[in-house]
């Protein structure tokens, strides 16, 4: 089964994945790397509400196969809106 490594970045921090996992497929590893995300960002936002996540699978060689994004941006207005509907 081949082996990849998922890397995360989280704005200035970083998290290198030295040990890797055995997955069926690239697809596979992807999809690992995308149900990461949002457990990441359950995290603390910053102040602004505004975070970018992302997963880089990379091969046994550092290759980075598959780049994964998740962007937080949350608002709140002065002035409560109606929503349509």
């Amino acid at each position: 089964m081949p082996h990849f490594f998922i890397d995360f970045e989280d704005g200035d921090q970083s998290l290198k994945d030295d040990d890797g996992e055995e997955y069926p497929s690239l697809e596979a590893a992807r999809d690992a790397a995308i149900a990461a995300l949002p457990d990441i960002g359950r995290e603390k936002p910053p102040r602004d509400g505004k975070r970018s996540f992302v997963a880089y699978v990379r091969d046994g060689h550092g290759m980075v196969l598959c780049t994964v994004r998740l962007n937080l941006d949350a608002e709140c207005l002065s002035e409560p809106q109606e929503v349509e509907g």
